[in-house]
């Protein structure tokens, strides 16, 4: 595994044994998508790459994709959405900025409105390792206690405070456009509201998600979008 041995998955009995918690005596209980995002942020000591992207398990590609966008004149993409975090209804996001701070060792009163969440993203390798050594200098501790130890975290958050309140955004370029529409909230969307649901992407955009916790079939998804005829 990518992370610690000190980290164990057991499976749970308040999910009737369904899913599995990753127990330690380091960290609070984790779920499958904390330690996700712990492993994402862990490859980064194992991949050759400079620059690494990441997009998640319930995505599918519709459109042809070049991975050059993320790369411009020696800088990897950021993806922000600046400032909107200081709009109303970003709650979650706000804690997990917060934590995100907290962390990184960045003052707390030092608050950031951007926000970073998204699917099909770019960081730096050497970025990463870097960032993962300044929470184990602040915090004398493996960087995967420290982030487990809450457990409303973000690894986008972390990834980009740690680029734009640390580093003042040095190796990277922002970009604001998502390259994936993501259904992350409601109900399963019927067949006529995926059709609607795909053709209402955006030019930029090259791939759809159904959020994992929605419930959509994968071989309904695979259907219409003609990977299973």
């Amino acid at each position: 595994d990518l992370l610690p041995r000190w980290l164990r998955a057991f499976d749970d009995p308040f999910s009737l044994f369904r899913r599995r918690v990753w127990l330690s005596m380091k960290t609070q209980p984790l779920r499958g998508w904390h330690v996700q995002q712990l492993r994402r942020i862990a490859i980064s000591a194992h991949a050759r790459e400079d620059v690494l992207i990441f997009c998640d398990s319930d995505v599918a590609f519709l459109k042809a994709f070049d991975c050059g966008v993320f790369w411009r004149a020696g800088r990897a993409r950021l993806f922000r959405r600046h400032g909107v975090l200081a709009d109303d209804g970003h709650d979650e996001h706000r804690v997990w900025s917060r934590n995100a701070g907290a962390a990184l060792g960045i003052d707390p009163s030092l608050t950031s409105a951007h926000d970073y969440i998204s699917t099909l993203i770019a960081w730096r390798r050497d970025t990463v390792l870097a960032m993962c050594g300044r929470i184990e200098k602040v915090h004398g501790r493996d960087w995967v206690e420290v982030i487990g130890s809450a457990r409303k975290f973000s690894e986008c958050m972390i990834y980009g405070r740690y680029v734009d309140d640390l580093l003042d955004g040095a190796g990277h370029f922002h970009g604001s456009e998502e390259f994936c529409r993501v259904h992350w909230t409601g109900e399963a969307l019927s067949d006529d509201e995926f059709r609607r649901f795909v053709a209402s992407m955006a030019p930029e955009q090259v791939a759809i998600g159904m959020q994992s916790f929605i419930g959509t079939d994968i071989g309904r998804i695979r259907r219409l979008i003609g990977l299973d005829r």
